[in-house]
């Protein structure tokens, strides 16, 4: 009867301890998850997106449609024709805007350059 009295009270310990253990790993959980609360805010600069009316490439939406709306026109008639359009248009453009070369350029230059000299 004795040594069953001492197991008993060994293994309540255990369950106590093991309860205490489970009670205090919820408790720090639940004061953690306690300040995400303060990120649901609709005010923080970390969820409102930015109040402008350019989007991520730096076009207004209605030069975005405009844009689009080019691409589809070109891209109904002839789809291989017509994204090499629209690639030789903005190159122009591109080129227009950036007069002077780029590196790619000047050694496209003087390797031409030096397969004409041959």
């Amino acid at each position: 009867m004795l040594q069953f009295l001492i197991n008993f009270h060994r293994r309540i310990g255990k369950m106590l301890w093991a309860l205490s253990l489970i009670t205090l790993i919820n408790l720090g959980g639940l004061l953690l998850l306690s300040n995400q609360a303060a990120l649901a805010d609709s005010d923080t600069p970390l969820t409102t997106p930015p109040k402008t009316e350019k989007t991520e490439l730096g076009l207004s939406q209605q030069e975005k449609e405009k844009a689009y709306e080019e691409a589809k026109e070109a891209l109904s008639e002839d789809p291989q024709k017509g994204v090499q359009k629209l690639y030789e248009e903005e190159k122009k453009k591109y080129e227009e805007s950036q007069p002077d070369k780029n590196v790619l350029e000047k050694a496209k230059d003087m390797i031409e350059g030096l397969t004409n000299n041959d």
